[in-house]
């Protein structure tokens, strides 16, 4: 974990927020795997958040769409002995990494894994937060078939809504970044537009919170 300097010169606000946010690691191990192999895992400070929400709402049964290497699913299971998570993960090299970090840290009783595209998977089951970190292209999809299964209290938590800064970039030449861009932005604005309490904030990559 990099060393903080607080009040650095010419520091932005932004970063400085961000190293306030930033905890110390507790799953080094995979963090540092998903760094040297370039696994996208969420950022520091927008897990901080995603964590406190999860505090706050008092969420326990969690469904989780994208598990990558387990990283972010380790980090919710901690919040609480009592969370449980259900993930989907179309990769099977990534999903078993996963189960292999699961087990690692002695929660695989708490995890039901799922292997498959989760445009496909049927789960039947309530969940009081579902958390969406997958393609991205697949953001309204996965919201319309997912967000079915919340509690009455339950909410939904969106990670990188602003594409590193392209979601605002007309200077894209990329015909695939382009696509992405306009799907992602058509998301957005259709939560906008129908879900007048959501959240989107600029915390990591941007995180969307609604509540339904």
């Amino acid at each position: 974990m990099p060393v903080v300097y607080f009040c650095g010169e010419n520091m932005k606000i932004e970063d400085y927020l961000r190293q306030l946010n930033t905890k110390k690691e507790v799953f080094q191990e995979v963090f540092e795997y998903a760094v040297d192999h370039r696994v996208p895992i969420i950022d520091s400070d927008a897990l901080t958040f995603l964590k406190q929400i999860i505090q706050l709402t008092k969420s326990k049964n969690i469904l989780e769409i994208g598990t990558a290497i387990g990283y972010s699913g380790l980090h919710m299971l901690n919040v609480n002995e009592d969370v449980t998570l259900t993930t989907i993960e179309k990769n099977e090299e990534s999903y078993n990494i996963a189960k292999n970090n699961f087990k690692a840290y002695n929660v695989s009783e708490r995890v039901t894994q799922i292997l498959g595209d989760a445009k496909e998977v049927e789960i039947n089951d309530t969940f009081d937060l579902v958390f969406i970190d997958a393609s991205k292209g697949n953001n309204l999809l996965f919201f319309e078939k997912f967000s079915q299964l919340l509690s009455e209290d339950g909410i939904v938590v969106v990670d990188n809504i602003l594409l590193r800064g392209q979601i605002v970039d007309n200077n894209l030449e990329s015909k695939n970044r382009i696509k992405l861009r306009d799907k992602v932005q058509k998301f957005n604005e259709y939560i906008y537009e129908n879900y007048p309490s959501a959240s989107f904030l600029n915390i990591g990559d941007g995180l969307l919170i609604i509540n339904k």
